[in-house]
């Protein structure tokens, strides 16, 4: 095993890193550590050539939404180049570029008769589109989300009912200095004004809307499921909730143990089947986090989207760390 290596890009000082690199320690297995931020500077990638590599994702410490788009479009660009090298990666960068696309992650999903938060719209140029989409379908909640962000990025959630002029939107963005700037905290806002111009930005960054289903509740809080599924077997399943519509662990909310949910053998086993044939449909994804909601009257699942770089679970980190 002492001669086995593989090369761990990401940022060395993240969580991730420490803790992939104290579970390679374990088995005898070297890490080199290449750093985002020297590949940013200095894109050279002759060095991961036949090599094993594991591609986790930067650290963005910007908060302007726009911005960040300027990052994530040099960060997808790289991916691409290291598509064309001869390495083994864990996940491959074709399928970290596929499902970081939650349109085209949807798309796939739906093509193969897998239940999902429906998305009602996908390349939206114009809030008055989406109300008239929203009117048509008779839907009137809605999530929101930048078609290719990550970490609850620019996530936002509306109730509206166009034609009475009624809106409530919660979103994790807050407008500052005539820009969009993403924040850790839920902001609420029945401003129509505000709401239709926040909407825009947001639209302008590329964005899909899905259907707002209700979520079953626990102890007076939504929750849903990150299951981490990794080389076809289940690892990991925490529990996400929350008093809002917004369950992310990135956004300081509470995570549980799934054995509080008292479900069945069989429901697990429904959820669990459910997430391995997900994860089998893009080729190359070996790790992944699958977001699962469980209907609020059924307790049937459906997937909200998948993580190829969603492998990351404070609580398995901090106790066995079995996943890395």
């Amino acid at each position: 095993m002492a001669d086995k290596k593989i090369n761990l890009i990401g940022s060395p000082s993240s969580k991730r890193t420490i803790f992939f690199k104290e579970a390679a320690d374990r088995q005898g297995i070297a890490v080199k550590v290449t750093d985002w931020d020297d590949i940013f500077a200095k894109p050279d990638l002759e060095e991961l050539k036949d090599v094993a590599v594991k591609i986790d994702p930067p650290s963005y410490t910007i908060t302007d939404l726009e911005k960040m788009r300027g990052c994530l479009e040099t960060y997808k660009c790289i991916l691409k180049k290291m598509d064309l090298l001869n390495c083994l990666f864990l996940n491959s960068p074709a399928a970290i570029l596929n499902t970081l696309d939650k349109s085209y992650t949807k798309k796939v999903l739906m093509k193969n008769n897998i239940p999902v938060t429906d998305m009602i719209a996908d390349k939206l140029i114009s809030v008055q589109q989406l109300f008239e989409i929203m009117e048509d379908k008779n839907i009137y909640s809605v999530f929101i989300k930048p078609a290719d962000y990550s970490g609850a990025a620019g996530i936002a959630a509306l109730h509206a009912n166009p034609s009475r002029q009624r809106m409530k939107l919660y979103t994790t963005c807050i407008q500052a200095d005539g820009r969009l700037h993403n924040t850790k905290r839920v902001y609420i806002s029945e401003d129509k004004t505000e709401i239709i111009d926040i909407l825009g930005r947001l639209l302008n960054l590329g964005a899909i809307a899905e259907r707002w289903y209700p979520k079953d509740v626990l102890n007076g809080k939504n929750y849903d499921l990150r299951v981490v599924c990794q080389f076809g077997r289940i690892e990991h399943i925490v529990v996400r909730q929350s008093k809002g519509p917004f369950t992310n662990l990135h956004i300081n909310n509470q995570a549980a143990d799934i054995k509080v949910l008292g479900l069945t053998d069989t429901d697990i086993s429904g959820i669990t089947q459910l997430c391995k044939k997900a994860v089998s449909l893009f080729d190359g994804l070996n790790v992944a986090g699958i977001d699962v909601m469980l209907d609020k009257r059924s307790r049937k699942p459906r997937i909200i989207e998948i993580n190829g770089q969603g492998d990351l679970i404070y609580q398995d980190i901090y106790s066995e760390n079995k996943i890395y």
